[in-house]
C-alpha cells in the first residue's frame, strides 16, 4: 500500500477524496497555483525573446539581401569591364600578330638582298 501524504503542520491528507469530490489541502493548492503561475510566465517571456530574436534576424536577412543585391550589381559590372578588356586586348593580339608577320617578310626581304639574290 502506498503511504498517504499529508500536510507536516497538521497531518491532514494533501489530497482527500470527500463528498465534495477531490480536495486539496490549501498549501498544495497555493504550490500548485505557483507553479502554474510560473510556468505560464517562463513560457511567455521565452516565447516573447524567441519573437525578438526572430525579427532581428528577418531584420539582418533583410540586410544581407540588400547588400547582395548590390554586390552583384558590382560583379555584374566588373564582368562587363573584364570583357571589353579581352576584347580589347584580342584586338591587340591580332594587331600584333599582323605586326610580326609584315616584321618576318621584311626580314625575309632584307636577307634576300643582303645575300645579293637578284630577282
Amino acid at each position: 500500500m502506498v503511504p498517504r501524504m499529508t500536510h507536516l503542520d497538521t497531518g491532514k491528507p494533501m489530497i482527500e477524496n470527500s463528498d465534495r469530490g477531490i480536495t486539496l489541502a490549501k498549501p498544495l493548492a497555493w504550490s500548485m497555483l505557483v507553479a502554474i503561475i510560473g510556468a505560464v510566465w517562463f513560457g511567455a517571456s521565452t516565447i516573447a525573446g524567441l519573437t525578438s530574436a526572430t525579427q532581428g534576424v528577418t531584420s539582418a536577412i533583410a540586410v544581407m539581401q540588400a547588400s547582395n543585391g548590390q554586390i552583384e550589381g558590382r560583379v555584374r559590372a566588373l564582368e562587363n569591364n573584364a570583357s571589353r578588356q579581352d576584347a580589347r586586348f584580342d584586338g591587340l593580339k591580332q594587331s600584333l600578330d599582323e605586326v610580326k608577320s609584315q616584321q618576318r617578310e621584311t626580314n625575309e626581304l632584307l636577307r634576300k638582298i643582303l645575300q645579293g639574290d637578284k630577282r
